[in-house]
C-alpha cells in the first residue's frame, strides 16, 4: 500500500507530435477531425467540452474527439466505448479528458492517454493495452497508471483525499496489471480485486 502526502505530476510529454502512419492505414485521432470514440450511454447531466471551447450536453451516440473534457454533474454518469474497443465509464462528479487516442487497427497498435482529476471511474481495455504497458496511460492528480490488456477502476481526488485504484478480472479470467507510479515509488497490480490507496 502506497502512503503519499504529495502529487505526482502526471505529464505525458509529446502529446503534440503527430503520429507517424503507414501508407493506407487509418488512424483514429481527433487531429484529422476524426472521432475517437463514441457515447455509449448517459445517465443524467453530462458535459462535453471540445478543444475549441465548443460545450455541449453529452447524448447517447455523440462522437468524442481527442482533447475532449468530459465533466458528470451530480449523479450523472457517462460511458465511453473508443475506436480500439476499450471502454470507460466516468461518475460522482468526475472531470475526465481524452489527452491522446491514436489507433492503428492494421496493426491493433497505437497510444491512449486519458487524465482523470476527480470521480469514480471503470475500464476495460482494448487492443492498444495488450502491446504495452505504457501503450495506455491514465493520469491523476497523485499517480501515473500504466495498463496492460486488463480492466480496472478507482476513485480519484486532489491530494489531501483518498484515492483508490483496483484491479478487475476480465471476462474469460485474464488478468493483465496496472503499473501504478507516484512520487512515493511504484507499485504492480497484477492479481484480480488487488486494491492500492494513497492520499
Amino acid at each position: 500500500m502506497l502512503n503519499e502526502s504529495s502529487p505526482s505530476p502526471g505529464s505525458s510529454p509529446g502529446l503534440n507530435s503527430p503520429p507517424v502512419a503507414s501508407e493506407g492505414s487509418e488512424l483514429a485521432q481527433a487531429g484529422a477531425d476524426l472521432a475517437v470514440g463514441v457515447v455509449s450511454s448517459v445517465t443524467g447531466v453530462v458535459f462535453i467540452t471540445h478543444p475549441d471551447g465548443t460545450k455541449v450536453q453529452a447524448t447517447d451516440g455523440m462522437p468524442i474527439f481527442q482533447g475532449d473534457v468530459i465533466e458528470t454533474i451530480g449523479d450523472g454518469a457517462i460511458g465511453l466505448t473508443f475506436a480500439d474497443d476499450s471502454t470507460f465509464s466516468l461518475a460522482d462528479e468526475g472531470l475526465m479528458t481524452i489527452d491522446e487516442m491514436v489507433y492503428d487497427p492494421d496493426t491493433q497498435t497505437g497510444k491512449a492517454v486519458f487524465g482523470i482529476a476527480e470521480g469514480i471511474f471503470t475500464f476495460v481495455s482494448g487492443q492498444i493495452a495488450k502491446t504495452a504497458v505504457d501503450a495506455m496511460t491514465i493520469n491523476t492528480p497523485l499517480a501515473t497508471i500504466g495498463i496492460r490488456g486488463t480492466s480496472g477502476g478507482g476513485k480519484v481526488g486532489p491530494e489531501g483525499t483518498q484515492n483508490t485504484f483496483s484491479m478487475f478480472g476480465e471476462a474469460g479470467g485474464a488478468v493483465g496489471e496496472m503499473v501504478i507510479t507516484t512520487l512515493g515509488g511504484t507499485q504492480t497490480l497484477n492479481g484480480i480485486n488487488q486494491t492500492t490507496q494513497f492520499s
